[in-house]
């Protein structure tokens, strides 16, 4: 009878335990990409939101930056994937159409939680009629010094593109006196397709050159001041030898190492890099000014646009837990979040208004470029392809024109022409 009695009361336990396990909400956030400081703050954001909500328990994954795209596509197209994201924001056009991102203006509070943002960058999360995502941090391409250098050689940073051009020819040298060039005047992220387009687009923005037409329906990056654009570093590469000879192959690590180790004297970059250059060489100073414009639009020098980029963070449209995935998007987003973007060195802007209007801000280092520069900056255009196109197209053919296997005028050519049946095809 006590055996029984005993199984009777182990099983009422068990199904106890088993009621109330069903009752916790569980969510998966991917976290993709960010510096280790980044990624710990996050990890006290999902544990503080756990806290104030303790039905809700939250799995959070680290994933590849570079390969947000396809593992996205891979989990969204077979009906599965996580509750919430981080991402480009140039995918609210991509993933917004295609079903797989939910409109976050169809939650109730959606109008006062909009109130947060600058009103430019959360129309950067919006594609048509809805906004797919929160900001999360905003970015603006900007040229970075070697402080040291060019103190070195009293030099200043450049303004114009012949200055850019001279700047980086009277920096590359060969320092150790072997006979082998062994410093550069600039370096490209050449192994990171998506990386790539983002540091090249910036002198077609500040040439005043459109990737689309405004109806996003024809290419327009292969104008005339594009193909300038191009064949400056073109020219810098085949002819100066200015650019480091083996860009086509650096991701974030080598550019890094290279600026570090005074081996290159400037790269476009966004606001991480001096915190990743601080990381790796404590102490090692940088100029941060806006991406050179072509000579003859030097009084636009401060508000000629560069590449701004955002990322977001955003729901699946197939969650379970729409509601409880908003509220753990609107805590890892909402004005207390922010701030730590000031406070902390987490490798970008802020993107509400009460972080980038606090006195705290005031001392932070390069914000006020940064700041400037998001004022007058462009996304890439919101078309579904874009992102395809900037990585698959844009990138390729500009690598080989810098390399001399093409043109410009003909790699910008062949590129549009690949661009444009892949946006012909989605009408």
């Amino acid at each position: 009878m006590k055996r029984i009695t005993f199984i009777a009361i182990l099983l009422s336990l068990s199904l106890f335990s088993c009621s109330k396990k069903s009752d916790i909400v569980e969510l998966q956030n991917w976290n993709f990409g960010g510096r280790p400081k980044l990624i710990e703050f996050l990890r006290q954001r999902v544990y503080s939101f756990e806290k104030i909500h303790p039905g809700i328990s939250v799995t959070n994954s680290d994933k590849s930056w570079n390969m947000i795209r396809e593992i996205l596509y891979a989990d969204f197209s077979a009906g599965a994937g996580p509750d919430v994201m981080n991402t480009h924001s140039n995918f609210a056009a991509e993933f917004g159409q295609a079903g797989f991102y939910y409109p976050v203006n169809k939650f109730p509070d959606f109008e006062q939680v909009k109130q947060w943002y600058v009103p430019h960058l959360l129309e950067s999360t919006r594609y048509k009629d809805n906004y797919y995502g929160l900001p999360s941090s905003a970015i603006a391409f900007v040229l970075c010094c070697n402080k040291e250098l060019f103190d070195k050689e009293g030099l200043t940073p450049p303004k114009t593109w012949s200055q850019f051009r001279e700047t980086a020819k009277r920096l590359t040298k060969d320092a150790d006196g072997d006979g082998v060039l062994d410093q550069f005047g600039l370096v490209l992220m050449g192994g990171d397709k998506g990386g790539f387009a983002y540091r090249m687009i910036p002198f077609f923005f500040k040439a005043g050159v459109n990737v689309m037409s405004e109806d996003l329906t024809k290419i327009e990056f292969n104008a005339p001041m594009g193909v300038a654009a191009l064949k400056l570093m073109a020219d810098m590469y085949q002819i100066d030898h200015s650019i480091t000879p083996g860009f086509l192959a650096y991701t974030h690590s080598e550019i890094n190492d290279l600026f570090c180790s005074n081996k290159v004297a400037m790269s476009i970059e966004g606001p991480w890099f001096r915190g990743m250059v601080g990381d790796k060489s404590p102490g090692k100073d940088m100029y941060v000014v806006p991406v050179p414009v072509p000579d003859n639009m030097i009084a636009q020098y401060d508000t000629a646009p560069t590449l701004q980029d955002m990322v977001m963070y955003s729901i699946n449209a197939h969650s379970k837990h729409l509601n409880e995935a908003w509220e753990l998007l609107k805590h890892l987003r909402n004005e207390e979040a922010d701030m730590f973007w000031i406070t902390q060195d987490l490798g970008a802007t802020p993107t509400t208004k009460h972080a980038l209007g606090s006195s705290e801000a005031q001392s932070v280092k390069d914000i006020k470029v940064y700041i400037n520069e998001l004022n007058h900056a462009r996304p890439w255009p919101p078309h579904p392809s874009m992102v395809a196109i900037a990585s698959n197209v844009f990138t390729p053919y500009c690598q080989k024109a810098i390399v001399g296997e093409l043109t410009p005028n003909a790699a910008l050519d062949q590129a549009a022409k690949e661009a444009q049946e892949i946006i012909d095809e989605k009408k």
